[in-house]
């Protein structure tokens, strides 16, 4: 089975885990998701080890999402990471959200997607081109 990491900023209120859960959910069925900014939440490491393990799951991702809306220094890291390792990546944000040049001219870029809830999020993956990654 593919494999699937989600990076995004870690959750500081209800409606971001909600989210999650729901991108996590909806890719179950063709993916093994490995990790979400959930499992980062739970962690109780040092940011080292978080550090080595966040670009260990970049290493064996076959599919990256990344969620822009909020973007912290370890998720440009990501990121990045994902364009260095060739990663298929699909760049998700909140509508009216200024995404990068970096990010939108990245040849690992699949789709980027914009959304103005949790609704209109998996409406879109569901017609997302997903599938062919």
């Amino acid at each position: 089975m593919r494999t699937l990491l989600i990076i995004w900023s870690l959750p500081e209120n209800k409606i971001k885990e909600t989210l999650y859960n729901e991108i996590k959910i909806f890719f179950n069925l063709n993916f093994e998701v490995i990790f979400t900014p959930i499992d980062t939440k739970n962690f109780k490491w040092n940011d080292k080890e978080r550090y080595k393990l966040a670009f260990e799951k970049v290493k064996i991702a076959d599919l990256i999402i990344a969620e822009t809306s909020d973007l912290s220094i370890w998720l440009w890291m990501e990121i990045r990471e994902s364009v260095i390792l060739n990663k298929k990546l699909i760049v998700i944000a909140k509508k009216w959200t200024k995404v990068s040049w970096l990010i939108k001219w990245s040849p690992n870029l699949k789709e980027l997607i914009f959304y103005e809830n949790i609704l209109d999020l998996i409406e879109k993956l569901k017609n997302s081109l997903w599938k062919k990654y």
